[in-house]
């Protein structure tokens, strides 16, 4: 995205266990995408989890989040929302280009990840009133997949 490389390196914007972009940075990124969307800008949101919980060192953090970033497009924000879970916002992109990019992080990912990888992937409809429905959605989906062991579930 325009300007997220001088943002990823800015320390309040930046999560310092992974160099990736923090919660703070998310949510600037996404309320603005968000309504952008209304204005006919398509993007997705894309949450996972890589099987690392609150027992997982910084360096299994740290290594998820670059395969994560290698595996993606530079028009994409990768944040680290908290132990474990990430979230990436797909500029441009649909549910089926979510899938893409799901498979990619997943290759990347699976011989890294000290656990199951799940993904919950919603995108920008109109039809959402609130900010919070969209990413609400994409947690759901997150959760179902997270219940079913691993895998890809859509909002």
């Amino acid at each position: 995205m325009v300007g997220t490389e001088h943002a990823r390196n800015h320390p309040a914007l930046t999560d310092s266990q992974t160099g990736l972009a923090n919660g703070l940075h998310f949510d600037l990124v996404y309320n603005y995408l968000f309504n952008a969307g209304s204005r006919g800008l398509p993007f997705t949101v894309l949450l996972l989890s890589a099987g690392a919980g609150d027992g997982s060192d910084a360096e299994t953090f740290r290594k998820i989040g670059e395969g994560i970033a290698e595996a993606t497009r530079t028009s994409d924000l990768v944040s680290h929302l908290s132990s474990g879970r990430y979230a990436v916002l797909l500029l441009g992109s649909n549910l089926q280009g979510s899938r893409v990019a799901a498979d990619r992080i997943e290759s990347t990912l699976t011989p890294i990840s000290p656990g199951p990888i799940s993904f919950g992937m919603a995108a920008y409809q109109t039809s959402y009133a609130e900010a919070q429905d969209l990413l609400k959605d994409a947690d759901a989906a997150l959760m179902a997949a997270e219940a079913a062991g691993g895998g890809i579930e859509f909002g």
